[in-house]
């Protein structure tokens, strides 16, 4: 919210509108509530802080309320923007990557973090030795 306070200013208005669009609709405060308990629950990871936890094995995203922990091995691909990156569990790019994706944003580490991702990404180096093979004629 910091990094981006137009954007948290227009998610704010969106609320703002939608409350008084379903009250002025509805008349009833009880479901105007629920409805924008609902809204802020789709908007509440960018008001409150997140946490990302990267190692070889795993990544980790913690908010407030939740936590997800995933092993590299469930992603394919991922694709950098300027706010972060995308591991999409796709190899090709896709729309559903943004549903069933996860998304990492940066904090002033840009760099360091697409070196990690790629090199994890890229999977253990492929060695010209053959391991096993000592021995065998062929």
């Amino acid at each position: 919210m910091a990094r981006s306070p137009y954007r948290a200013a227009a998610a704010i208005a969106f609320m703002v509108v939608v409350g008084w669009f379903l009250q002025s609709w509805l008349r009833t405060g009880y479901f105007t509530i629920i409805a924008l308990m609902l809204v802020w629950g789709q908007v509440a990871g960018f008001f409150l802080p997140t946490r990302y936890a990267l190692t070889d094995e795993t990544v980790s995203v913690r908010g407030l309320l939740s936590r997800r922990e995933k092993n590299w091995s469930e992603f394919r691909g991922y694709h950098i923007d300027r706010e972060g990156i995308l591991l999409s569990p796709f190899a090709e790019a896709s729309r559903l990557a943004r549903f069933r994706g996860t998304s990492l944003q940066f904090h002033g580490n840009r760099d360091e973090v697409v070196a990690f991702v790629e090199r994890v990404m890229a999977g253990p180096e492929e060695s010209d030795e053959r391991v096993g093979d000592e021995g065998q004629e062929g």
